[in-house]
């Protein structure tokens, strides 16, 4: 029994209890596990954040009940959309990141411009009796192995400045 509870323990503060993905701490972990495989093999890893946009006017629009269901349907979305060796994880509020083994950049911004799509073409059910709501996310990309990406930070800076521009260029956007 204390074996269980100390695995339930385990699991609950690596898993985001909304989405069902993993949270920040175990992909900090994968990550570094990740990219120390890509330079053993002298393959790649793809890095994609993503972020909903405006995802603030949902909780201020429409509650934070309502946000927290758009948010399990990107979690399914992204469920849908992934291989089994993709690992995915709630980043922060709004933002998920997939990191993809073995992707290069060509698979990695076509993979997440599906990603994109799917989010803008999804209907956000509101009710029974409310229109859907529509959402975009804009999604950066990186990929190892390049320029100037030496760790796991660099690879992370990288995908997170590409975010910042996919939102500069006026969002729902992919950019690397």
């Amino acid at each position: 029994e204390n074996a269980c509870n100390r695995a339930r323990v385990l699991k609950s503060g690596l898993s985001d209890y909304l989405t069902g993905w993993h949270t920040r701490r175990y992909l900090n972990s994968r990550l570094r596990e990740e990219l120390a495989r890509a330079k053993r093999r002298g393959g790649s890893l793809s890095c994609l954040m993503i972020d909903l946009d405006h995802f603030k006017r949902v909780n201020d629009s429409y509650g934070h009940l309502v946000g927290d269901d758009v948010l399990r349907d990107v979690g399914q979305l992204l469920l849908a959309t992934i291989r089994g060796s993709d690992i995915v994880a709630r980043y922060g509020g709004e933002e998920f990141l997939v990191l993809l083994p073995e992707t290069e950049e060509v698979g990695a911004v076509s993979f997440a411009e599906r990603i994109r799509a799917a989010i803008d073409e999804y209907a956000f059910a509101r009710g029974s009796e409310l229109p859907p709501l529509k959402l975009t996310a804009s999604i950066g990309v990186a990929v190892f192995p390049a320029a100037r990406i030496e760790n796991v930070e660099d690879l992370f800076s990288r995908a997170d400045g590409a975010l910042y521009r996919a939102k500069a260029d006026g969002r729902n956007r992919v950019r690397q």
